[in-house]
């Protein structure tokens, strides 16, 4: 039988021809040069659109120029072949105002997305807008408060407060993960800070150890900063607020010593000048040198003296050496470089801090007591770069007796006021308070009220 051989068409191609083009051109997608198509400002699906349209045009001429034999006296452009009568008129109908539309979509998405191009890349340069700065406050609404991630550290046994704080958290939609706090007694003494003095409590030993994971943990991520909880954290119920407000000071900081870069004008709500930004220090004192380099503002919800601690280091003579008056306080809070803070109740660290940190404590071993005490010095030595707000947004809650501290056994009898009697200091109400009124129920009090309506 003699072979067959392909049909001349009056493109001058194969049915083979044909479908080894279909082929190249729809096969591009599995091709790696796909991935550059953004990069020359063409978008991937136009590509695909323009392909498809490609595909079709091809198929129009084919199937017309198969109706028709051309003869070697005779070439018949594709454009012409088209138009010649034949008995594919309804096909020719039908086929026509497919193409235009395809031809429509792939002009339409194009301009769409050269547009889309272009307006991104204008709202990228104005990262400097008041707009732009808003805007990256509100991140300070949303689930890790303007941060990479919340995290809080608890003794596993301590499932009381962890109860507690995943209450706490999702009544304010805030995401927080654990960190398990460390038994210092299991540490293995090759493991100890070598400076750490030959008689440190394993209790400080296990607080620091515990700390630095989270450090760590920021370190193995890929986040730019970190939120630290310690588990007995009370907070003031519009802390969301108060951080968007304390977002915009630091965004348009005036006692930083460097210029942000526009990788923190375009990402960071709270910048990344600093190691540790301390939001839940329960004493604070200013450097003397510089009382002067303070940031002050207008807050509605800082607490009055009465509910601030007193005494030496206190924040309520940290506002006075800040130059506040009787009058200002309750009515301002202050950003000052810290200096000497006093509790790990809540701070956070970005990732030159975490690596401070790690290299001052662990690498070095420069490491002689209690985690807190150990950071305020730091921060005296000038080692570590950080700011205090002060009055603080975070603070602890007590519950007075054993209950309070990890360190003491709890008796034979449960002793303190319980969570329902608990208190704070030095924030303007409480987030555990507003959690007991929203989650307290009187089930069969509202049947009975609605019978007697």
């Amino acid at each position: 039988m003699a072979e067959t051989k392909p049909r001349c068409t009056a493109a001058g191609r194969s049915k083979h021809g044909d479908a080894r083009l279909h082929q190249s051109i729809f096969n591009v997608r599995d091709n790696r040069e796909l991935l550059l198509l953004p990069l020359y400002g063409i978008p991937i699906h136009s590509f695909f659109l323009a392909s498809t349209f490609s595909h079709i045009s091809l198929r129009i001429r084919h199937l017309f120029a198969s109706s028709t034999v051309v003869r070697p006296s005779a070439v018949v452009s594709p454009v012409a072949a088209m138009w010649m009568p034949s008995k594919l008129g309804p096909l020719r109908t039908t086929l026509l105002p497919a193409l235009l539309i395809t031809a429509i979509i792939v002009l339409t998405v194009s301009y769409r997305s050269l547009n889309f191009v272009r307006s991104t890349a204008d709202t990228a340069v104005d990262i400097r807008s008041a707009t732009h700065q808003a805007a990256l406050a509100k991140h300070a609404h949303n689930s890790s408060l303007g941060f990479g991630e919340i995290v809080y550290i608890s003794m596993q046994d301590r499932t009381d407060r962890q109860d507690a704080m995943n209450l706490l958290s999702s009544s304010f939609d805030i995401k927080i993960k654990l960190i398990p706090g460390v038994n210092g007694s299991e540490i293995s003494p090759k493991a100890i800070p070598d400076q750490a003095p030959s008689d440190i409590r394993a209790s400080v030993l296990g607080c620091w150890r515990a700390h630095a994971n989270a450090w760590r943990y920021l370190l193995e991520s890929d986040m730019d900063t970190l939120l630290i909880f310690e588990d007995d954290l009370d907070w003031n119920p519009n802390v969301k607020g108060t951080l968007e407000t304390l977002s915009m000071q630091m965004q348009n900081s005036k006692i930083r010593v460097d210029e942000p870069s526009d990788y923190e004008r375009r990402i960071a709500p709270y910048s990344l000048d600093w190691d540790v930004l301390y939001l839940g220090s329960w004493r604070h004192g200013g450097n003397p040198d510089f009382k002067d380099v303070v940031q002050i503002w207008d807050d509605p919800d800082v607490p009055d003296s009465s509910g601030l601690n007193k005494g030496r280091y206190s924040n309520l003579e940290a506002l006075h050496d800040f130059g506040l008056t009787d009058e200002e306080i309750g009515k301002k809070r202050v950003l000052a470089p810290a200096y000497w803070t006093m509790h790990t109740t809540g701070y956070a660290i970005t990732r030159r801090g975490a690596q401070r940190l790690l290299f001052q404590m662990s690498y070095i071993g420069d490491m002689h007591g209690d985690v807190d005490v150990e950071i305020t010095r730091l921060f005296r030595e000038g080692k570590l770069r950080g700011y205090s707000l002060t009055p603080p947004a975070f603070s602890q809650f007590k519950v007075g007796g054993t209950k309070d501290s990890d360190n003491i056994k709890l008796g034979k009898t449960t002793d303190g006021k319980g969570n329902l009697h608990g208190s704070n200091n030095n924030i303007k109400g409480s987030a555990r308070k507003t959690m007991v009124d929203s989650l307290n129920l009187d089930n069969w009090n509202e049947y009975k009220r609605l019978r007697e309506e």
